[in-house]
């Protein structure tokens, strides 16, 4: 485990934690606090910064696995550590604490970033594939972070009898194109019956034909 005294910087914490992925699991333990000794020379037993993470990859990991984590390193996204760390600690307990933690990192960020579940998997001591399997198995929970506008559809029988069949299809056409910048979501039913057929833009709610409108504005279209 890792030394709960340490200060991390940035990403550095995700970025250790996604190193010692790449080490035989049977002597990750082994590993883990001989490399966080050196990370703790680095940084003087002081706080440690990304570059101390990268300077022990670079010194002490041979190929072709460090040409591995260096990449993974470069995919990494910007997300606080610090932030991940405080939504673990508020839910004591071990896999029945899971959903509540996954639910706290999609509101955070959006999203449930890997970097996220690595930690998630560590502190908690659960198997990393178990988090991706409810990750993966619940429409709530994204793997990826959401673009820039969230399209939340009515695809209830009430909607797409009123026309929200054709806006679903639209939106489909726009979702996957190259560069969207829609994230789409379908659902069975907004609860606001009166404005079929209904969709919500970055939570807030319009008719069909608003928010065709919307969108075109926003796309700039």
């Amino acid at each position: 485990m890792t030394d709960v005294h340490v200060e991390w910087q940035g990403k550095s914490q995700a970025m250790f934690e996604k190193m010692l992925q790449e080490v035989p699991e049977a002597v990750r333990d082994v590993f883990r606090g001989n490399l966080m000794g050196l990370l703790q020379q680095k940084s003087k037993e002081g706080v440690i910064f990304e570059d101390h993470v990268v300077e022990v990859v670079n010194e002490k990991v041979p190929e072709p696995f460090k040409s591995n984590i260096l990449k993974a390193f470069s995919l990494m996204g910007g997300v606080d550590m610090n932030k991940v760390s405080e939504i673990i600690e508020k839910f004591s307990g071990g896999q029945e604490s899971l959903i509540s933690i996954l639910h706290a990192l999609q509101d955070q960020f959006g999203y449930c970033p890997a970097e996220a579940l690595l930690l998630v998997s560590q502190k908690k001591g659960v198997f990393l594939s178990t988090l991706y399997r409810l990750v993966t198995s619940y429409q709530a929970f994204r793997t990826e972070p959401p673009r820039k506008y969230t399209v939340t559809v009515c695809n209830g029988t009430g909607c797409h009898v009123k026309g929200g069949g054709a806006v679903l299809r639209e939106l489909e056409k726009k979702a996957s194109g190259n560069g969207s910048q829609i994230t789409l979501e379908k659902v069975r039913c907004l609860g606001c019956c009166d404005l079929s057929p209904a969709l919500i833009i970055n939570g807030q709610v319009y008719s069909g034909s608003e928010g065709q409108a919307k969108i075109s504005e926003l796309l700039g279209k």
